[in-house]
């Protein structure tokens, strides 16, 4: 296995497990009544990506993602200061 293969999937999995906290609609992933626990997995797949190239991501970064996976703004759902704490935390992975 590659080293960077393996890099990609752990701060992919990090992520993912990121999103599954904040979940942004409520799906409850992984819970026995809620969404797949991968139900967040594209998007982090994304997220990961702009972390291992760019070393950070942004508002904007998360913001474009979301987006363009849900055609919605995660600031409006999430608000202002959520969104920020989530940037937060995605750049605390790497």
């Amino acid at each position: 296995m590659r080293a960077e293969s393996r890099v990609h999937r752990q701060i992919t999995a990090a992520v993912l497990a990121v999103l599954t906290e904040v979940d942004p609609y409520g799906l409850e992933p992984g819970t026995s009544d809620g969404a797949p626990a991968d139900e967040y997995e594209p998007e982090a797949v994304d997220l990961a990506r702009l972390l291992l190239r760019d070393g950070v991501v942004t508002v904007y970064d998360v913001e474009d993602v979301w987006v363009r996976w849900f055609s919605e703004s995660l600031v409006l759902r999430l608000g202002v200061d959520r969104t920020a704490r989530l940037v937060d935390r995605l750049n605390a992975l790497v």
